[in-house]
Protein backbone atom coordinates (compact mmCIF):
# COMPACT_ATOMS: atom_id res chain seq x y z
CA UNK A 1 0.00 0.00 0.00
CA UNK A 2 1.30 3.37 -0.69
CA UNK A 3 1.17 4.90 2.39
CA UNK A 4 2.44 8.42 1.81
CA UNK A 5 -0.42 8.48 -0.69
CA UNK A 6 -2.81 7.43 1.51
CA UNK A 7 -1.58 9.64 4.24
CA UNK A 8 -1.85 12.70 2.20
CA UNK A 9 -5.65 11.29 0.50
CA UNK A 10 -6.99 11.56 4.24
CA UNK A 11 -5.46 14.77 4.88
CA UNK A 12 -6.50 16.27 1.87
CA UNK A 13 -10.47 14.97 3.03
CA UNK A 14 -10.12 15.88 6.21
CA UNK A 15 -9.85 19.45 5.14
CA UNK A 16 -13.12 19.10 3.38
CA UNK A 17 -14.66 17.57 6.40
CA UNK A 18 -13.19 20.89 8.50
CA UNK A 19 -15.04 23.23 6.62
CA UNK A 20 -18.17 20.99 6.89
CA UNK A 21 -17.74 20.87 10.86
CA UNK A 22 -17.11 24.72 10.59
CA UNK A 23 -20.11 25.42 8.12
CA UNK A 24 -22.32 23.73 10.64
CA UNK A 25 -20.98 24.87 13.85
CA UNK A 26 -21.63 28.72 12.52
CA UNK A 27 -24.78 27.94 11.43
CA UNK A 28 -25.87 27.21 14.79
CA UNK A 29 -24.18 29.88 16.58
CA UNK A 30 -25.42 32.57 14.46
CA UNK A 31 -28.93 31.28 14.49
CA UNK A 32 -29.18 30.90 18.54
CA UNK A 33 -31.80 32.49 20.08
CA UNK A 34 -31.64 35.94 20.60
CA UNK A 35 -31.31 37.89 24.11
CA UNK A 36 -34.21 38.90 25.84
CA UNK A 37 -35.52 42.63 25.22
CA UNK A 38 -34.18 45.27 27.42
CA UNK A 39 -35.95 48.98 28.12
CA UNK A 40 -33.22 51.45 27.43
CA UNK A 41 -33.13 51.92 31.14
CA UNK A 42 -31.92 48.12 32.00
CA UNK A 43 -28.78 48.93 29.33
CA UNK A 44 -26.05 50.89 31.06
CA UNK A 45 -24.73 54.01 29.31
CA UNK A 46 -21.47 53.49 27.22
CA UNK A 47 -18.53 55.49 25.61
CA UNK A 48 -18.17 54.27 22.36
CA UNK A 49 -14.34 54.47 21.26
CA UNK A 50 -13.45 54.80 17.67
CA UNK A 51 -9.73 55.33 17.02
CA UNK A 52 -9.88 56.46 13.01
CA UNK A 53 -7.25 55.56 10.81
CA UNK A 54 -6.22 57.33 7.17
CA UNK A 55 -8.09 56.73 3.83
CA UNK A 56 -10.99 55.13 5.36
CA UNK A 57 -14.26 55.14 2.04
CA UNK A 58 -16.86 57.00 3.29
CA UNK A 59 -16.31 57.82 6.57
CA UNK A 60 -18.49 59.91 7.49
CA UNK A 61 -21.76 57.94 6.50
CA UNK A 62 -19.86 55.43 9.02
CA UNK A 63 -19.59 58.00 11.54
CA UNK A 64 -23.35 59.02 11.04
CA UNK A 65 -24.22 55.55 11.86
CA UNK A 66 -22.61 55.83 15.12
CA UNK A 67 -24.08 58.64 15.92
CA UNK A 68 -27.05 57.15 15.58
CA UNK A 69 -26.68 54.25 17.20
CA UNK A 70 -25.90 56.04 20.74
CA UNK A 71 -28.65 55.99 23.55
CA UNK A 72 -29.10 59.27 25.91
CA UNK A 73 -26.35 59.38 27.98
CA UNK A 74 -23.97 56.78 25.45
CA UNK A 75 -20.70 59.42 24.80
CA UNK A 76 -18.60 59.21 21.83
CA UNK A 77 -15.25 59.52 21.61
CA UNK A 78 -13.45 59.57 18.51
CA UNK A 79 -9.76 59.48 17.83
CA UNK A 80 -7.81 61.07 14.76
CA UNK A 81 -4.47 62.13 13.68
CA UNK A 82 -3.96 65.59 14.64
CA UNK A 83 -3.84 68.22 11.54
CA UNK A 84 -5.65 65.25 9.26
CA UNK A 85 -8.33 65.11 7.10
CA UNK A 86 -9.89 63.03 9.37
CA UNK A 87 -9.40 65.22 11.74
CA UNK A 88 -11.47 68.41 10.61
CA UNK A 89 -14.32 65.64 9.41
CA UNK A 90 -14.77 64.91 13.15
CA UNK A 91 -14.71 68.53 14.37
CA UNK A 92 -17.64 69.33 11.66
CA UNK A 93 -19.40 65.59 12.62
CA UNK A 94 -19.34 67.06 16.51
CA UNK A 95 -20.55 70.48 15.00
CA UNK A 96 -23.67 69.05 13.83
CA UNK A 97 -24.98 67.34 16.67
CA UNK A 98 -24.59 69.59 19.65
CA UNK A 99 -27.18 67.82 21.27
CA UNK A 100 -24.93 64.39 21.41
CA UNK A 101 -21.82 64.26 23.84
CA UNK A 102 -18.98 63.72 20.99
CA UNK A 103 -15.30 64.40 22.07
CA UNK A 104 -12.84 64.78 19.72
CA UNK A 105 -9.13 64.06 20.40
CA UNK A 106 -6.52 65.33 18.55
CA UNK A 107 -4.14 61.72 18.48
CA UNK A 108 -0.36 62.87 17.98
CA UNK A 109 2.20 59.69 17.02
CA UNK A 110 4.46 58.67 19.71
CA UNK A 111 1.89 56.88 22.37
CA UNK A 112 3.00 53.44 21.42
CA UNK A 113 4.62 51.89 18.59
CA UNK A 114 1.07 50.42 17.65
CA UNK A 115 -1.16 53.46 16.03
CA UNK A 116 -4.15 52.33 17.08
CA UNK A 117 -2.94 51.55 20.73
CA UNK A 118 -1.33 55.05 20.57
CA UNK A 119 -4.80 56.92 19.88
CA UNK A 120 -6.84 54.54 22.62
CA UNK A 121 -3.86 56.05 25.01
CA UNK A 122 -4.62 59.38 24.61
CA UNK A 123 -8.52 59.17 23.90
CA UNK A 124 -9.89 56.79 27.15
CA UNK A 125 -9.05 59.46 29.90
CA UNK A 126 -11.68 61.33 28.48
CA UNK A 127 -13.77 58.13 28.89
CA UNK A 128 -16.74 58.94 30.88
CA UNK A 129 -18.39 55.81 31.27
CA UNK A 130 -16.67 52.31 32.87
CA UNK A 131 -18.66 50.43 29.93
CA UNK A 132 -16.92 50.45 26.55
CA UNK A 133 -17.34 49.38 22.98
CA UNK A 134 -14.49 49.47 21.05
CA UNK A 135 -15.35 49.58 17.11
CA UNK A 136 -12.98 49.56 14.27
CA UNK A 137 -12.51 52.44 11.33
CA UNK A 138 -14.12 50.51 8.76
CA UNK A 139 -17.22 49.08 10.77
CA UNK A 140 -20.59 49.50 9.30
CA UNK A 141 -22.29 49.06 12.63
CA UNK A 142 -26.13 50.37 12.79
CA UNK A 143 -28.48 51.11 15.35
CA UNK A 144 -29.62 47.78 15.09
CA UNK A 145 -26.99 46.12 15.36
CA UNK A 146 -26.02 47.84 17.94
CA UNK A 147 -29.10 47.51 20.24
CA UNK A 148 -28.59 43.83 19.90
CA UNK A 149 -24.94 43.62 20.43
CA UNK A 150 -25.74 45.86 23.60
CA UNK A 151 -28.51 43.27 24.40
CA UNK A 152 -26.85 40.19 24.36
CA UNK A 153 -23.68 41.90 26.28
CA UNK A 154 -25.98 42.26 29.27
CA UNK A 155 -27.68 39.11 28.95
CA UNK A 156 -24.77 36.74 28.66
CA UNK A 157 -23.24 37.79 31.75
CA UNK A 158 -19.87 37.85 29.90
CA UNK A 159 -17.24 40.15 30.84
CA UNK A 160 -16.31 40.66 27.09
CA UNK A 161 -18.08 40.36 24.23
CA UNK A 162 -16.40 40.39 20.53
CA UNK A 163 -17.73 40.40 17.15
CA UNK A 164 -16.45 38.16 14.16
CA UNK A 165 -16.63 40.01 10.66
CA UNK A 166 -17.33 40.03 7.21
CA UNK A 167 -16.26 42.50 3.88
CA UNK A 168 -18.60 44.02 1.81
CA UNK A 169 -17.67 46.33 -1.28
CA UNK A 170 -15.65 43.52 -2.50
CA UNK A 171 -15.23 45.22 -5.70
CA UNK A 172 -11.46 43.87 -6.87
CA UNK A 173 -9.47 40.51 -6.92
CA UNK A 174 -7.09 41.60 -4.01
CA UNK A 175 -9.92 42.47 -1.84
CA UNK A 176 -12.17 39.24 -2.50
CA UNK A 177 -8.53 36.89 -1.87
CA UNK A 178 -8.15 38.89 1.48
CA UNK A 179 -12.39 38.37 2.00
CA UNK A 180 -11.73 34.54 1.70
CA UNK A 181 -8.68 34.55 4.08
CA UNK A 182 -11.16 36.14 6.73
CA UNK A 183 -14.17 32.96 5.37
CA UNK A 184 -12.02 30.19 5.02
CA UNK A 185 -9.19 30.39 7.93
CA UNK A 186 -10.82 32.98 10.52
CA UNK A 187 -14.36 31.34 10.46
CA UNK A 188 -13.66 27.73 10.47
CA UNK A 189 -11.52 28.44 14.03
CA UNK A 190 -13.90 30.77 15.52
CA UNK A 191 -16.32 28.23 15.05
CA UNK A 192 -14.18 25.24 16.20
CA UNK A 193 -12.79 28.11 19.61
CA UNK A 194 -16.39 28.83 20.56
CA UNK A 195 -17.80 25.16 20.48
CA UNK A 196 -14.72 23.07 21.72
CA UNK A 197 -12.54 25.50 23.70
CA UNK A 198 -12.06 28.29 25.47
CA UNK A 199 -12.21 32.48 23.82
CA UNK A 200 -8.74 34.02 25.06
CA UNK A 201 -8.94 36.91 22.42
CA UNK A 202 -10.39 39.58 21.39
CA UNK A 203 -11.08 40.86 17.76
CA UNK A 204 -10.41 43.96 16.52
CA UNK A 205 -14.11 45.00 14.90
CA UNK A 206 -15.74 45.52 17.66
CA UNK A 207 -15.58 44.32 21.36
CA UNK A 208 -17.76 45.73 24.52
CA UNK A 209 -15.11 45.68 27.68
CA UNK A 210 -15.19 47.67 31.09
CA UNK A 211 -12.45 50.15 31.93
CA UNK A 212 -11.94 48.62 35.25
CA UNK A 213 -10.99 45.34 33.11
CA UNK A 214 -8.65 47.09 31.19
CA UNK A 215 -6.70 48.64 34.11
CA UNK A 216 -6.33 45.59 35.65
CA UNK A 217 -4.37 44.51 32.94
CA UNK A 218 -2.06 47.53 32.43
CA UNK A 219 -4.31 49.49 30.72
CA UNK A 220 -3.82 50.10 27.10
CA UNK A 221 -0.21 51.37 27.27
CA UNK A 222 0.62 47.51 28.70
CA UNK A 223 -0.26 46.46 24.65
CA UNK A 224 1.50 49.19 22.87
CA UNK A 225 4.17 47.52 21.51
CA UNK A 226 2.58 44.82 20.20
CA UNK A 227 1.34 43.81 16.41
CA UNK A 228 -2.06 42.28 17.52
CA UNK A 229 -2.99 44.51 20.30
CA UNK A 230 -6.71 42.66 20.10
CA UNK A 231 -5.14 39.00 20.55
CA UNK A 232 -2.97 40.02 23.34
CA UNK A 233 -5.42 42.39 25.40
CA UNK A 234 -7.75 39.01 25.29
CA UNK A 235 -5.18 36.71 26.31
CA UNK A 236 -4.42 39.23 29.81
CA UNK A 237 -8.11 39.47 30.63
CA UNK A 238 -8.81 35.48 29.64
CA UNK A 239 -5.69 35.30 32.07
CA UNK A 240 -7.57 37.18 35.12
CA UNK A 241 -10.25 34.79 34.80
CA UNK A 242 -12.36 37.11 32.77
CA UNK A 243 -14.82 35.56 30.68
CA UNK A 244 -15.03 36.48 26.63
CA UNK A 245 -17.90 35.44 24.88
CA UNK A 246 -17.95 35.61 20.95
CA UNK A 247 -21.19 37.10 19.64
CA UNK A 248 -23.85 35.83 17.58
CA UNK A 249 -24.23 39.37 15.71
CA UNK A 250 -21.62 39.27 13.10
CA UNK A 251 -20.11 42.91 12.51
CA UNK A 252 -19.67 44.53 8.72
CA UNK A 253 -16.44 46.13 7.53
CA UNK A 254 -16.31 48.14 4.71
CA UNK A 255 -13.35 46.54 2.68
CA UNK A 256 -9.93 48.61 1.82
CA UNK A 257 -9.03 49.71 -0.95
CA UNK A 258 -6.03 47.15 -1.92
CA UNK A 259 -3.39 46.92 -4.41
CA UNK A 260 -2.04 43.35 -5.05
CA UNK A 261 0.84 44.71 -2.76
CA UNK A 262 -1.20 45.72 -0.51
CA UNK A 263 -2.88 42.14 -0.16
CA UNK A 264 0.72 40.32 -0.11
CA UNK A 265 1.39 42.39 2.83
CA UNK A 266 -1.51 42.09 4.40
CA UNK A 267 -1.39 38.17 4.02
CA UNK A 268 2.27 38.31 5.07
CA UNK A 269 1.38 40.42 8.42
CA UNK A 270 -0.94 38.31 9.32
CA UNK A 271 0.82 34.68 8.57
CA UNK A 272 3.57 36.43 11.06
CA UNK A 273 1.22 37.48 13.76
CA UNK A 274 -0.59 33.73 13.76
CA UNK A 275 3.03 32.60 13.73
CA UNK A 276 4.18 34.36 16.81
CA UNK A 277 1.03 34.16 18.53
CA UNK A 278 -0.47 30.26 18.78
CA UNK A 279 2.59 28.68 16.60
CA UNK A 280 1.13 25.12 17.12
CA UNK A 281 -2.33 26.54 15.91
CA UNK A 282 -0.33 27.86 13.00
CA UNK A 283 1.65 24.51 12.18
CA UNK A 284 -1.97 22.99 12.41
CA UNK A 285 -2.74 24.76 9.43
CA UNK A 286 -1.25 22.73 7.28
CA UNK A 287 -3.98 20.46 7.67
CA UNK A 288 -6.42 22.95 7.36
CA UNK A 289 -5.01 23.79 3.67
CA UNK A 290 -6.70 21.48 1.78
CA UNK A 291 -3.91 22.22 -1.31
CA UNK A 292 -1.37 20.86 0.70
CA UNK A 293 -2.21 17.79 1.02
CA UNK A 294 -3.77 17.86 -2.27
CA UNK A 295 -0.73 18.46 -4.07
CA UNK A 296 1.09 15.87 -1.39
CA UNK A 297 -1.46 13.48 -3.29
CA UNK A 298 -0.51 14.17 -6.48
CA UNK A 299 3.42 14.07 -5.72
CA UNK A 300 3.07 10.74 -4.15
CA UNK A 301 -0.15 8.94 -6.36
CA UNK A 302 3.50 7.48 -8.79
CA UNK A 303 2.89 4.79 -10.81
CA UNK A 304 2.48 6.90 -13.84
CA UNK A 305 -1.24 7.21 -13.53
CA UNK A 306 -2.53 10.75 -11.52
CA UNK A 307 -5.51 10.55 -13.07
CA UNK A 308 -7.69 8.92 -10.21
CA UNK A 309 -6.00 11.14 -7.41
CA UNK A 310 -6.33 14.59 -9.53
CA UNK A 311 -9.97 13.05 -9.70
CA UNK A 312 -10.30 13.06 -5.97
CA UNK A 313 -8.06 16.60 -5.52
CA UNK A 314 -10.91 17.91 -7.68
CA UNK A 315 -13.82 16.16 -5.94
CA UNK A 316 -12.23 17.70 -2.47
CA UNK A 317 -11.75 21.05 -3.42
CA UNK A 318 -15.65 21.15 -5.20
CA UNK A 319 -16.84 19.93 -1.41
CA UNK A 320 -14.69 22.37 0.56
CA UNK A 321 -16.02 25.52 -1.71
CA UNK A 322 -19.54 24.29 -1.18
CA UNK A 323 -19.21 23.74 2.49
CA UNK A 324 -17.48 27.46 2.52
CA UNK A 325 -20.06 28.93 0.31
CA UNK A 326 -22.80 27.32 3.14
CA UNK A 327 -20.59 29.12 5.63
CA UNK A 328 -21.01 32.19 3.79
CA UNK A 329 -24.14 32.11 3.86
CA UNK A 330 -24.79 31.81 7.08
CA UNK A 331 -22.25 34.82 7.92
CA UNK A 332 -24.10 36.69 5.31
CA UNK A 333 -20.56 36.82 4.02
CA UNK A 334 -20.99 36.44 0.22
CA UNK A 335 -17.54 36.38 -2.09
CA UNK A 336 -18.07 36.55 -5.84
CA UNK A 337 -15.98 33.81 -7.68
CA UNK A 338 -15.80 32.08 -4.51
CA UNK A 339 -14.47 28.80 -6.34
CA UNK A 340 -11.31 30.24 -8.24
CA UNK A 341 -10.85 32.67 -5.49
CA UNK A 342 -10.91 29.84 -2.90
CA UNK A 343 -7.67 28.26 -4.60
CA UNK A 344 -5.86 31.38 -5.28
CA UNK A 345 -6.41 32.61 -1.79
CA UNK A 346 -5.49 28.83 0.05
CA UNK A 347 -1.95 29.39 -2.70
CA UNK A 348 -1.32 32.74 -1.36
CA UNK A 349 -1.84 31.62 2.50
CA UNK A 350 0.74 28.69 1.55
CA UNK A 351 3.26 30.16 0.48
CA UNK A 352 2.88 32.91 3.08
CA UNK A 353 2.73 29.87 5.58
CA UNK A 354 6.17 28.99 4.47
CA UNK A 355 7.47 32.57 4.88
CA UNK A 356 6.62 33.23 8.31
CA UNK A 357 8.46 30.02 9.23
CA UNK A 358 11.46 32.07 8.07
CA UNK A 359 10.98 35.69 7.80
CA UNK A 360 9.52 37.61 10.74
CA UNK A 361 9.59 40.91 8.82
CA UNK A 362 6.34 42.76 7.82
CA UNK A 363 5.28 46.06 6.62
CA UNK A 364 3.04 48.04 8.87
CA UNK A 365 1.22 51.73 9.14
CA UNK A 366 4.35 52.67 6.79
CA UNK A 367 7.18 50.78 8.21
CA UNK A 368 8.87 47.37 8.19
CA UNK A 369 9.16 45.77 11.79
CA UNK A 370 10.49 42.92 12.85
CA UNK A 371 8.23 40.60 14.94
CA UNK A 372 8.64 39.31 18.41
CA UNK A 373 7.46 36.01 20.36
CA UNK A 374 3.99 37.03 21.03
CA UNK A 375 3.89 39.51 18.68
CA UNK A 376 5.66 41.96 20.05
CA UNK A 377 6.87 45.26 17.54
CA UNK A 378 9.94 46.38 16.93
CA UNK A 379 10.53 48.59 14.41
CA UNK A 380 13.55 48.01 11.92
CA UNK A 381 15.98 51.08 10.65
Amino acid sequence: MNWPAVIAGAAAGGSAFYAWLAARQVQAWLTETAPPEFSPGDLPPVTLLRPLKAGVPALRAKLDALIAAMHPGDQLILGADDGSVEMGMCVALRDSFPKREIVVVACRSGAALNPKISKLVQMTPHARHGHWLLSDSESLLDAAWHEAFRREWLASGADVLTAGYRFVNLATWPQRLDAAAALGGLWPGLAMVRRFGRVDFTLGACTALRRADVAAVGGWTAFGDFLAEDHRLGAALAGTGRTIRLSAQVATLDADPLTWRDYWRHQRRVAVTYRVCNPAGFAGMVFTNGLVASAALLVFAGDGNTLPALSFVLLIQLARWLFLRSLGKSARFPIPWLFPVMLAAGAVELACWCAAWCDRRVWWAGHHWRVSRGGRLAKEN
